[in-house]
Parts: structure tokens; sequence; C-alpha cells
């Protein structure tokens, strides 16, 4: 779906220097389906009425694009402009979990070419026809039917939103760490990394070996870059966390508190990777 940016009035940090950076992740995701208070197919059901055996569409609310021809060819295309339209909702795909909606006419009803209604989702004996140009296929962030509470369904766009501003955050802040260099930094002690590898290879029943050892080289490599960005991320922190207004586009991951465990010790990360490698096979 394409965004609109004012062009007059450009959003920007806190600073006013440098452009906040642009939504990519899709919003479907980060979705919370808890807040659904019935199922797919009890929203479809309510379509039917006592007595009767063809579905009608169940009416609600979608975000579509304004122009359908160029919605359907394009729809991420800079000039589509879109609103919440009036629909009936007419099926749902539970493989892509994606509802069929289609838009209502001038006088608020859901008719097909001929101008006849669309029952049962518009399925006929030869199946499914080709998607009028008012139909479109769309996640459920993206509907509100006119039977549920707006107020909630506010809120669930609102809390995936959230999540998908804190995700991309993370992202871009991982992404700082990677890039750091790692050269001229600290790394780990030779002889902290010569004990993991001893209490490694002294596992009972181990078989050993030439590629044991060059298996050992490779993990005990993983374990310096691992040791490296470690570093390099506690620097960031702390730049980031005394400079607040400086770096106030980064955000910090929230810090976990880790459980100590009442008995037995913590294994190394080198002494796990051996443990569950396919390469290192007790006898």
């Amino acid at each position: 779906m394409p965004r609109h940016p004012d062009l007059q009035h450009p959003q920007t940090i806190e600073q006013g220097r440098d452009p906040l950076f642009p939504i990519y992740l899709p919003l479907k995701v980060f979705d919370n389906e808890e807040f659904d208070c019935r199922t797919p197919t009890e929203w479809l059901n309510m379509g039917l009425e006592p007595g009767s055996q063809n579905r009608k569409p169940v009416p609600g609310k979608a975000l579509l694009p304004t122009d359908d021809d160029l919605g359907h060819e394009d729809p991420k295309n800079q000039e589509l402009d879109y609103r919440w339209c009036e629909v009936g909702v007419l099926d749902y795909d539970e493989e892509k979990k994606l509802y069929l909606v289609q838009k209502t006419d001038k006088r608020g009803l859901v008719r097909d070419e001929m101008g006849m209604p669309i029952l049962n989702g518009g399925i006929t004996p030869a199946g499914r026809p080709p998607l009028l140009a008012t139909q479109y296929w769309v996640p459920r962030i993206q509907l509100l039917f006119c039977a549920e509470d707006p107020r909630v369904f506010t809120q669930r766009v609102v809390q995936a939103n959230a999540l998908r501003k804190y995700t991309e955050a993370l992202l871009m802040y991982n992404l700082y760490v990677d890039c750091m260099p790692t050269e001229g930094r600290r790394v780990i002690n030779e002889q902290s990394l010569s004990k993991i590898k001893q209490w490694a290879l002294s596992t009972p029943r181990m078989r050993k070996g030439q590629s044991v050892l060059e298996h050992l080289s490779c993990l005990a490599r993983e374990v310096n870059l691992d040791y490296e960005r470690s570093m390099n991320k506690i620097n960031f922190d702390q730049i980031v966390s005394s400079n607040p207004e400086t770096f106030s586009y980064v955000t910090l991951p929230e810090k976990e508190e880790e459980k100590v465990p009442n008995q037995g010790e913590s294994h190394w990360t080198l002494a796990a990777h051996l443990a569950s490698s396919p390469h290192l096979r007790l006898s």
C-alpha cells in the first residue's frame, strides 16, 4: 500500500535533521488474531438467514483503493489513494488468510455485472468466476465488520502498528551493530578460549579425529566473531544511552533479566555448539 508523505511538512526525528526511515513491513504480519470475537466461518455464517441455504454478503468496511483499475494493476502505485469503503464480505481463503470483499454500489448493495445479488460468495457450479473490478482479497487488519466493536478493532490496528514500529527499530538496531568494524577491538582471551576447547573435547565418549579439530576451529572463529559483536554492542548501547537527543531515532532493545539456575552451571557457547553438531556424534 503506497504512503503519501506531506512534502510541505516532512516528518523528521527530534533533532530535525535526518528524515524518518520509511515503513517497509506489511501490517498484517503483526495482526493479533486474539482480538477477533468470531472465527472466519462464524463471520461468513452471519450472512445466512434462518431457513435459507443462500449465504448473503456480510456488511463491513475495508481499506481499499479508490481507483479499481489501477488498484488491481499496481496496488503499490504512489498515485493510488486508499479509503475505508462500504463492502460486502463474500468468502475467506483459509490458506492465505484473506477475505474476499466487494464494494457496494450507490444504493449500498452488492451486485454482479448483471445487477443480480451475489450469493454464496459468488461461487457457481462451474467454480469461482474471475474477480470483478470492485472485488479484492484483503487481510483481516484491513477489514472492519459492522457487527464488531470498532473500538476493539482500533486497538487491534494500534497494537499491530506499534509492534511493527518496534520490530523495524530492532532490525535497524541490529544492522547498526553488525556494521560496526571489529578490527582493532578486544578479542576473547586466548587462555579462556583454550580452556573452553579443552572442556568441550573432554566430553565423555566423543569421537576424536581431524574432522573434529577442523570443526572446532570453525566454531572458535564463530565464538570470536560473536565476542567482538558483543563488545561492539556494549559500546554502541553506552554511546546511544549517553546521547539520547543525538540518537533519538535509535531504539535500544529492552533488557531481559537473566534467571540464574538454582543448580548446575551455564554452558559455554562453544560447548553447546559442539554438543549439537552432527559432525561430533557420540560413539
